[in-house]
């Protein structure tokens, strides 16, 4: 009998030390192991169970998702059940990440922030679509809120000029970010970039900062040449300055609606539109394109200068002439026109 128990001891012993082999195996494996191979970000969408979880992160970070031990994991932190929660995000993976720390960063609904990066739009629909390739909500919904009248009461805009608070930068987001957060994420931007120094700046021109936002949507169309946008834009303030119309061929383009016009013919200029200001005097009803800040500070910072005309130059450098009569300006256009000819270029 006595041996029996000594037996017995044994085997529980033996049997202590197999499970607890185990369990500091499992520990290894579940909390220590690094489970992802490679960087990668995992996308939640509200609805989604664990198996579309699981598949982003063995399809883009190359992590074993069937077998014993991840089965374990996923049971000892309820990833299921934790999903019923809101746990909609973006979760960055580092290699090397353990299956723990991969799970517990996402039931703990421990997002990273995204970079949201938007340049060289035009349209509020094309700026709505580069934003929704960095969030999680779709362009539709997106351009609904920039055109929310709430919203557009709070930020003190309209259809035509709410494209103004809009400034081209990376900004770091987070992805499941509600479209009504965005817009206010964004007017918050636009005010910290207005500040007093910036405020006071267009003031002393006459302008308010939309109306600072059009002058340089039409230099940047007008030039793709950074270092003469703040002189272009002040060229057209000159004329706004003396009651003469801008007749600025960007906006024929815009109320046209085609970018790719090489050449603004007596047809384009006939077209009725509040943006033809061939037509119509003063300041279009807002920017026709997201104006970057660099424009806006050259225009702001700009010494003042006595142009109101400007020509190519016969170079095509792509730079331009500037001249302050009509007759300098005609002589500007006169040799940009002889070197079209004699390059062949009608």
């Amino acid at each position: 009998m006595k041996r029996k128990l000594i037996l017995f001891g044994i085997i529980l012993g033996i049997l202590a030390i197999i499970a607890g082999g185990i369990a500091i195996y499992g520990y290894v494996q579940i909390a220590h192991k690094p489970w992802v191979q490679e960087d990668c970000w995992v996308y939640v969408r509200q609805g989604d169970d664990a198996k579309t979880v699981l598949d982003q992160i063995a399809q883009d970070g190359k992590a074993e998702t069937r077998g014993f031990w991840p089965d374990i994991a996923y049971r000892m932190y309820k990833l299921d059940w934790n999903l019923q929660r809101e746990l909609d995000g973006a979760y960055f993976l580092k290699t090397g990440t353990s299956m723990a720390d991969a799970l517990k960063k996402i039931i703990r609904h421990q997002q990273d922030a995204v970079r949201l990066t938007f340049i060289g739009t035009r349209t509020l629909e094309e700026l709505a679509g580069k934003m929704a390739l960095c969030v999680e909500a779709d362009s539709a919904s997106i351009r609904q809120a920039m055109s929310d009248p709430e919203f557009l009461s709070f930020c003190e805009c309209d259809s035509a000029n709410v494209c103004s608070i809009f400034l081209p930068d990376t900004y770091q987001v987070y992805w499941n970010i509600t479209p009504r957060k965005l817009m206010e994420r964004m007017l918050s931007e636009y005010r910290k970039f207005w500040n007093i120094d910036r405020r006071l700046k267009a003031d002393a021109l006459g302008l308010t900062p939309q109306q600072v936002s059009i002058l340089c949507s039409i230099a940047e169309e007008e030039t793709a040449n950074r270092q003469e946008r703040g002189v272009v834009a002040r060229l057209y303030w000159n004329r706004l300055q003396k009651g003469m119309p801008l007749q600025a061929d960007p906006t024929v383009k815009y109320a046209v609606g085609d970018f790719t016009l090489r050449r603004i013919l007596t047809s384009h200029l006939q077209v009725e539109s509040p943006y033809n200001t061939y037509l119509h005097a003063g300041l279009p009803p807002g920017p026709i394109r997201v104006v970057e800040k660099a424009s806006i500070n050259s225009f702001l910072d700009s010494t003042p200068h006595p142009y109101y005309y400007m020509c190519a130059k016969e170079d095509f450098s792509g730079r331009h002439n500037f001249a302050a009569t009509l007759s300098e300006h005609n002589r500007n256009a006169a040799r940009y026109h002889q070197a079209l000819r004699r390059n062949g270029i009608r």
